[in-house]
């Protein structure tokens, strides 16, 4: 199998750079997965839980919320994975994560929770991706009016894990008196 190899920009939404560059200096997806897998496990695992309802403004995710935001996005990138995979040429939708966030059940969830859901979420990104040869990483699908492969999506869910788990140090592990 080829997990060797960097996101191929070409074939991905343009938001996507973004977070191909959260992943610099890493070419092996799979190892990358399972680094970033182990790395947010403890992140979370450390987390107070009297910041678990933290919201740094109005109108912005709890802590919980930005956890289970990406939870729920590597979600649906893992269906598109296994969907372009397979070779499958539908069209997919895209998705509306705040209209995710205003329906999801943070409010009976711990961080425990989260901590064992992304656990198990990116334990089944990376069983799937195993599960592919380095063409089925590299098929090429559509989802949001944007071509887009499997091996760009996994790509994806490491940085975009990565970037939130900046944005919650830099904005969720702080007085609120040093914000202004």
């Amino acid at each position: 199998m080829s997990f060797i190899g960097r996101p191929n920009p070409e074939f991905a939404p343009a938001y996507a750079k973004y977070y191909f560059d959260r992943t610099l200096g890493q070419d092996d997806l799979l190892l990358a997965l399972e680094n970033n897998l182990n790395e947010t496990e403890a992140f979370i695992a450390g987390l107070p839980e009297e910041k678990a309802d933290f919201q740094y403004a109005d109108e912005k995710w709890t802590l919980k919320g930005v956890i289970l935001h990406f939870i729920e996005t590597e979600r649906i990138f893992q269906y598109r994975a296994l969907r372009f995979s397979r070779k499958d040429k539908t069209a997919l939708d895209g998705f509306d994560e705040d209209w995710y966030a205003r329906h999801n059940n943070t409010d009976q969830r711990s961080l425990e929770d989260l901590r064992t859901e992304f656990m198990d979420v990116r334990k089944a990104s990376i069983s799937l991706f195993k599960g592919m040869t380095g063409a089925m990483l590299d098929s090429i699908g559509t989802a949001n009016n944007t071509p887009n492969t499997p091996r760009n999506l996994g790509w994806i869910m490491v940085g975009h894990v990565i970037h939130h788990c900046n944005i919650i140090k830099e904005r969720y592990l702080v007085d609120a008196d040093e914000n202004f």
